[in-house]
């Protein structure tokens, strides 16, 4: 199976898609689609996929993902194993034409059209410059009429006059087309997933080869044209991804953080976290615990 296509289908009294979702635990699969997507996340955590990027999320994250760019949340294992927690969500997909073809190519929409052009890689918003938006999109979602359309542009331009954070690379971006047409995401999950669930033990290639049905030799191949990074790269960042968790958290020491995000040496730890984040793992817990 190819790559998780998803052509989204608008009500026709609607130009665009706005709604919120209350589940057990996120649960859509990889996959892309050629809307733009922003998801503000009102309860739960774990971690989120978009392309090469690996980050936490909990409540507050707010991203906007441009057009076929492969993503999908995935909760924290407590999610799947009890019914005290919820996954909720505000989302919100439209087309750059949702409006008219030229509508966002108005001297007026010059600042919008820019976001466009940052989100075609993906991009995060910083805690600080999100305090009306939760509130706009809630409006959006239960308003109807032109009411529901400028709730959209005010979204759009708050978003476009704050600060973000890109999630994918040049490089990555480049390779969007092809990826989509060649990779089979199904796959890419099913390594995911299994290494999410295995991070913090020992983890060899022929482990992930396995659950990929593939020898090593070729799922080493599969695995750097899909992600465009190598699938040690890929475990390490998701270990110090967990890591950088459990530091905001300060609930661990850092000798603790190293062993459960399954580093077996400290030193090995500190310079694979110096070296993805440019501090150590102690001035990173600083940043949030001064």
């Amino acid at each position: 199976m190819k790559a998780s296509f998803q052509k989204l289908l608008k009500n026709e009294q609607f130009s665009f898609i706005g709604k919120q979702i209350d589940l057990p635990h996120f649960d859509s699969e990889y996959h892309f689609h050629p809307e733009y997507e922003l998801k503000y996340v009102l309860q739960s955590r774990g971690k989120r996929f978009v392309g090469e990027s690996i980050e936490n999320f909990k409540e507050g994250d707010l991203v906007l993902l441009g057009p076929n760019i492969p993503h999908y949340w995935k909760n924290d294992p407590i999610y799947y194993i009890t019914d005290k927690l919820k996954a909720s969500a505000y989302l919100v997909m439209f087309s750059e034409d949702c409006l008219g073809d030229s509508f966002f190519l108005l001297p007026e929409m010059l600042l919008i059209k820019e976001l466009f052009h940052k989100a075609k890689g993906g991009i995060s918003f910083h805690s600080e410059f999100k305090s009306n938006i939760p509130n706009k999109i809630k409006r959006l979602i239960s308003t109807d009429g032109p009411i529901k359309i400028s709730y959209l542009i005010e979204i759009l331009y708050e978003l476009a006059i704050t600060k973000t954070q890109p999630l994918l690379t040049q490089n990555f971006i480049d390779e969007l087309p092809s990826l989509n047409r060649n990779v089979s995401v199904d796959r890419l999950k099913k390594v995911h997933e299994y290494v999410i669930t295995n991070f913090h033990n020992k983890i060899t290639i022929q482990n992930v080869a396995d659950q990929a049905n593939m020898t090593t030799h070729a799922f080493c191949k599969y695995f750097k044209k899909s992600t465009k990074k190598t699938f040690i790269t890929f475990l390490i960042e998701l270990r110090i991804c967990h890591a950088k968790k459990l530091l905001i958290e300060n609930s661990h020491t850092i000798t603790e953080i190293c062993y459960d995000s399954g580093f077996d040496n400290l030193s090995y730890f500190n310079r694979a976290f110096r070296f993805l984040t440019s501090m150590t793992p102690k001035e990173f817990r600083k940043q949030y615990n001064p």
